[in-house]
């Protein structure tokens, strides 16, 4: 369930009464109470004009309303937290569209809002970042990424298995067990599965509290037997799974109903599987868009017609094949290609967690050896509470990196000398960059500023570093510790001082057509440019342009 996660508090006060009517959100039956029960959050919110508890009505109705109003609640969502200016909340609203997009088969919006969610977390609220790598890690998964999800999967799961104590981490373990199982079944690490499977059910049976996930357990299991070719035992699973779907009022998503129809055209069954894959078939020549590992239910009517039909229906059926074909390859293309800017980031944080982890590591072997345990342990407090502290203060101040024991023997005349006379900047913040490579990162960096390098269209923070003969781990530090800034903020911002300047200069610059201003920008798609424009002037590009 997605709506969990507007549990997430983005106002630290919490009346008894608003938190009672979150609790029967997530002790709902079913998806129409869970709606019904956000809906009077809304209702109640407006009343009150109390906008943090409205701001978590509209992400709770967002996620569980399953009709054709649910994008007013996103629209509202993502409105509402840009005008309070709350930069976890921006970043959630971003984090909840991105889901959504992706049950609508909108893949192109998911991965453009889950990577922007996943910048906000990562500058405002490191700890949520774990529940946009969820479906950044799905999104992997359906472009066939199997080995790089599965190392997603599996660290989030761990992290929950962990934290159980809190309602929706559990909801959370859930969902990351789930995608886990599935992900070791497509690269058939099936003796990892036996553990797990029996963990998914035990946990089922010992968390009755969580009702709206229970279906889980069995289609993760019925998914990694049609893995391993037990397709009779999948097809069970498979229908129990659907039968806790429909008690629960949870609709039957297309990639089940394609699990279903592929056992029953492995079992023989072909005349079922024949009206299942004839739904998904219709589905996607109607709206134009589908899930990406539908592909079967077209190599179905390939080989059904090959041995029943016409040479027309033969014809028809490739012809299909192709257009789907197409669609996947325009889709994954961009959806890859979008993730790499993930993978940049993902990576250098990793990469700084090993280094601080190491450095921490060093000190506390150092300290054990030199110090009483009651230092040590006083030592180890100190450290947590400060790590803390800094998580607390927000993205406005730059990170601190972990000192390791010699460093802090270090003399008061020692680091002055690492502050420069000539520019102010105190390099002991940019460890383990030295001053010279610091220098000349800001070097390039200025030139690239002066020299408009930022409208490059689609830059990548790979590509800038290449360019500045650094490595993308050193360039991401120093636009932090110099800027306070994320790769993805920073970027944006020169493009939008550039738009401004040229407002200001050229009266004709805003009369284009939205999509060649926003290429001119650099920016790699309109829709990415509209709501970066609407977050940093409260309206959007058409608004703005015509006021």
């Amino acid at each position: 369930m997605d709506f969990i996660k507007a549990q997430t508090k983005t106002n630290p006060i919490e009346s008894s009464k608003y938190e009672k009517m979150h609790q029967e959100i997530l002790s709902s039956k079913n998806m129409k109470q869970a709606s019904s029960m956000s809906k009077k959050i809304i209702q109640v919110a407006k009343e009150e004009d109390n906008p943090y508890e409205l701001l978590k009505g509209y992400e709770c109705a967002y996620a569980v309303t399953i009709d054709s109003t649910s994008q007013k609640y996103g629209d509202s969502m993502l409105n509402l937290a840009i005008k309070l200016k709350d930069q976890v909340a921006i970043g959630n609203a971003y984090y909840e569209i991105g889901a959504r997009s992706m049950t609508t088969f909108d893949y192109k919006k998911s991965v453009e809002f889950s990577v922007i969610a996943y910048d906000y977390f990562l500058a405002n609220k490191k700890e949520d970042v774990r529940y946009v790598i969820f479906f950044i890690g799905k999104l992997k998964s359906m472009i066939n990424e199997d080995e790089s999800s599965q190392k997603l999967f599996k660290e989030q799961y761990l992290h929950f298995k962990k934290n159980l104590t809190q309602k929706y981490n559990k909801y959370w373990y859930r969902h990351y067990l789930t995608a886990l199982i599935m992900a070791n079944a497509k690269l058939h690490k099936h003796k990892d599965n036996e553990l797990l499977i029996k963990e998914s059910y035990n946990f089922d049976g010992t968390n009755k509290d969580v009702n709206l996930s229970n279906y889980e357990a069995f289609f993760a299991d019925a998914f990694n037997d049609f893995h391993m070719k037990k397709y009779t035992s999948a097809l069970q699973k498979i229908n129990i799974a659907i039968g806790i779907m429909d008690k629960t009022n949870i609709p039957v998503s297309e990639n089940t109903t394609l699990l279903l129809a592929q056992c029953y055209w492995k079992t023989g069954k072909v005349d079922k599987a024949f009206l299942f894959f004839e739904k998904i078939k219709i589905a996607f020549f109607k709206t134009k868009k589908t899930f990406l590992s539908a592909r079967p239910a077209f190599d179905f009517f390939t080989e059904y017609y090959k041995k029943n039909g016409t040479t027309e229906q033969q014809l028809a059926s490739l012809n299909d094949l192709l257009e789907f074909d197409k669609y996947e390859k325009d889709v994954k293309s961009y959806v890859q290609l979008k993730l790499k800017d993930f993978d940049e980031k993902h990576k250098t944080e990793e990469e700084f967690l090993t280094e601080d982890e190491q450095k921490f590591g060093n000190w506390l072997s150092i300290a054990i050896i030199s110090l009483s345990s009651i230092a040590v342990a006083y030592f180890v407090y100190k450290k947590v509470k400060a790590k803390t502290h800094n998580e607390k203060v927000g993205a406005s101040e730059a990170p601190t990196t972990p000192i390791n024991f010699h460093e802090q023997q270090q003399t008061e005349e020692e680091r002055k000398n690492e502050i420069s006379t000539d520019t102010g900047i105190d390099y002991s913040l940019y460890r383990p960059i030295n001053k010279l490579t610091v220098d000349q990162i800001l070097a390039s960096m200025k030139n690239f500023e002066s020299s408009l390098g930022f409208l490059e269209q689609d830059l990548k923070l790979t590509a800038l570093a290449q360019k500045f003969n650094t490595n993308e781990k050193y360039l991401s530090k120093v636009i932090k510790v110099y800027l306070g800034k994320t790769f993805n903020t920073y970027l944006t911002d020169l493009r939008f001082e550039y738009l401004d300047e040229k407002l200001k200069t050229n009266s004709q610059f805003k009369n284009q057509k939205i999509k060649e201003i926003s290429s001119k920008l650099g920016f790699g798609s309109p829709e990415f440019f509209a709501t970066a424009f609407k977050e940093k002037y409260g309206k959007s590009p058409k608004e703005y342009f015509e006021g």
